[in-house]
């Protein structure tokens, strides 16, 4: 056993099916050894959701899922990892590669893989004893509830728990301020986060542009690898009104179709006032 499945429910950006599975095996070495999670539809592959716009149930409006096309603009060769879809998704900026680890996951859960959390806690805790998780592998954290990951953080005794979330603009989940980080793309974003009380991680063209309210990601090329989100424990939101820690920033990165996108999604943000 590598992971269970710790929510099976409606999600709660929009109320499809999701499931958030939890694993514990992970080559990441910018996260270091983080419980890894990942939140999908259940009800279709990752890939599928991708290119037909129904990844917004564990996505929400992340302006970095891309455009949703028709198949005719479709520019990549299909292989075997892929459906058909009558869309294509394109200017997708999301650094996650979906056909790898998601695609796994999606179809080792419906291979009956991922015991659910409830049977096998002992095992989990003894697992996950000393080591810290990471909200949100892939998905936004905020699609499931809070109580689920609850159920899940209980176990993980390291000291880091990084998270993101786009969807700080809705007060429907401002509870979630005290655990992880405004996902933002512009100063602007920045300072309407900040005044509903988040702490921010910005994506940013290069280090250059990083304010005085910001430090660069310790865990980063840019930042020297200094640390790994394992040892670093900075983005883990806001802990109460009286915290004044800065906000982090990193570099866009990924390869260069979704490098673009990226940039893309910076200088729609910065553009908007």
């Amino acid at each position: 056993m590598n992971g269970v499945v710790f929510y099976d429910g409606p999600s709660r950006i929009d109320g499809t099916p999701i499931i958030a599975i939890a694993t514990w095996g992970t080559a990441n070495p910018k996260t270091g050894n983080l419980v890894q999670t990942w939140i999908l539809r259940k009800d279709m592959n990752p890939i599928e959701a991708i290119n037909t716009g129904e990844d917004h149930g564990i996505c929400g409006d992340c302006p970095l899922r891309g455009l949703i096309r028709p198949a005719s603009e479709r520019t990549t060769k299909k292989n075997s990892k892929a459906l058909t879809t009558d869309t294509v998704n394109k200017g997708r900026g999301c650094y996650v590669a979906v056909q790898n680890a998601p695609l796994a996951i999606y179809r080792s859960f419906h291979k009956g893989l991922y015991p659910e959390l409830g049977t096998v806690e002992e095992t989990v805790r003894r697992t996950l004893l000393g080591r810290g998780i990471r909200y949100g592998s892939y998905g936004d954290p905020v699609a499931v509830p809070i109580a689920s990951w609850d159920k899940l953080v209980k176990y993980c005794t390291g000291r880091a728990e990084p998270g993101y979330t786009h969807q700080w603009r809705n007060p429907k989940f401002t509870e979630w301020r005290t655990r992880i980080m405004a996902s933002t793309h512009s100063i602007s974003e920045n300072e309407a986060a900040m005044q509903n009380g988040w702490r921010c991680f910005r994506t940013v063209k290069s280090s250059a542009d990083i304010s005085p309210l910001e430090i660069i990601c310790p865990a980063s090329e840019e930042g020297g690898f200094k640390a790994t989100c394992e040892t670093c424990g900075a983005c883990d939101g806001r802990r109460n009104m009286d915290d004044v820690r800065k906000s982090i920033a990193i570099v866009v990165h990924g390869g260069d179709s979704k490098l673009g996108g990226a940039k893309r999604v910076i200088e729609a943000a910065s553009a908007s006032v």
